[in-house]
Formats: C-alpha cells, structure tokens, sequence
C-alpha cells in the first residue's frame, strides 16, 4: 500500500490508534505483571525492532478499539435513529411549518439548482383547504364536480412539491450534518479526541477488574473524555434528528455555492 497517496489528514486518525493502544497494553501488564517479561528477554531482537513490535501491536490492538466502539455507536445510532423516524414520520405536508419552506432557504436552493429546483408555488395548508372545501360545497350542483376535482388536484400537486422540497432539505441536511470534506483540524481533533475517549472507556471497564488503576488520578480523566464522547454523541443525533438545527448553515453552504463551512 503506498501510504504517500493517502491523504494526510485522514491517515493521523488511524495513527492516533496507537494510544488505545499503549493504554490497553499497559493495563495488560499491569493486570498480569511480567507478562512481556519474555518478549523483553528475546537476546536476538534488538531494541528498535522490539521498539517497532511494540508500536505495532499498540497500532493494531488500538484500531481494533476504535473499530469495535465506532461499530457498537454506529449501532446504537441507527437503532435510536429507526425506532424514532418510525414513530416519529409525517408526510412533509402535515408539518404546520417546516424549515424547507422558509423563502431565504429556497431562494439559494434554486440559485443552487437552477432548473432542476422544484417549482416554488405557494403550500396549501390543511386549514385552507378546508376553508376552500366549504366554499366548494356551497356552490351550485352542476358547477360542484369540478370545483372539487381542481381544489384536490391543487392540494396534491401542493402537497407533491411540498415533498421535493424537503426530500433536498434532508440532502443537505445530511451535508451540514457530517460534512464530505471536512478540513485537517477537524480530522486531527476527531481522530485525537475520540482516541482519547477510546481510552478512557477501556480504562473504566478494567477498572472494574484491576484493582490498580483505581485511582483519581486515572478515574477522573477517563471520567471527563468518556462523558465528552457521550455529550458528543447525544449532541449529534439531536442535530441529526432536528431539522431546524440546519437551516442556517444549510443557508450559509448553499450561499457558499455548495463549499465546506469549515
């Protein structure tokens, strides 16, 4: 594998892995003392490669942390995600209001889309309609049939551009959300931070079984970076699942001509 086309940023996340690593392979020796005491003893190693053994072994048993907690969040979001959309749905017509038909939003969406921007008509309230039915109702019987048909053919047609609209309001709500090309800070402090917090909750789970590392100076910290990565996490899935949240820099990206708010 050529490492050098690998983009930089993105390369320091799976790098960062090494310090659930060292961690996880420090509590090991604490838990069983002498553990590496062969390994150490091998006379036909010098001290680099057993150097680069060690990094290496933190390297993968490091990844395999942040892989097995980035699967079992994942889960956990989606889960959390389906049970709520699944109660939760409403046909973008029933919304009394709703971000994607706010007029500065769908202005630079059609600045955006240009033609493919669905029509910007006026959305028929549920309220107006019937307001208009029992004007309908209140005309003559031969004149009644059509005045109906068109009165629902208009709420429909209402109702189906409705729907376009929010199905690109959930696009790039889902942009803003997690963004596609995200900067080199943002890389670092990710793969930095949720290392740490990788960290952190393999230490609360063997302090459990260590008696050694209950101390508060080892509790405390890995206390603070594991209530970070849940804060973090509760604060995403909020965000995900309010679509208020993104209205403003949905704006602010859209405005930008579809370019990373950074």
């Amino acid at each position: 594998m050529d490492f050098s086309k690998y983009p930089l940023e993105k390369l320091f996340y799976f790098l960062a892995g090494v310090i659930p690593g060292f961690v996880a392979l420090f509590i090991f020796q604490l838990a069983a003392p002498g553990s590496f005491g062969w390994f150490f003893s091998l006379g036909f190693l010098g001290y680099r490669t057993k150097l680069s053994l060690i990094v290496l072994a933190a390297f993968v048993v490091g990844n395999t942390l942040t892989t097995f907690l980035s699967a079992f969040l994942g889960a956990i979001g989606w889960e959390w995600g389906f049970f709520s959309g699944m109660h939760s749905y409403k046909p973008s017509a029933s919304y009394d209001s709703a971000p994607w038909r706010d007029p500065r939003w769908r202005i630079v969406l059609r600045n955006r889309l240009g033609t493919q921007a669905p029509n910007n008509t006026p959305f028929m309230w549920q309220a107006l309609y019937d307001l208009r039915l029992q004007q309908v109702n209140l005309m003559p019987a031969a004149e009644h049939p059509a005045a109906l048909a068109a009165l629902n053919r208009e709420k429909f047609e209402s109702d189906m551009n409705d729907s376009e609209w929010e199905q690109w309001y959930d696009h790039y709500h889902r942009i803003v959300v997690e963004p596609t090309s995200p900067d080199l800070s943002w890389h670092v402090r990710t793969g930095l931070n949720f290392n740490l917090e990788t960290s952190a909750l393999y230490v609360l789970i063997s302090a459990a079984f260590v008696p050694s590392l209950r101390h508060s100076w080892c509790i405390l910290p890995s206390c603070l970076w594991a209530l970070l990565l849940f804060a973090e996490s509760y604060s995403i899935a909020k965000r995900i699942s309010n679509k208020w949240s993104t209205l403003s820099d949905q704006i602010k990206y859209l405005s930008a001509g579809g370019r990373s708010l950074g």
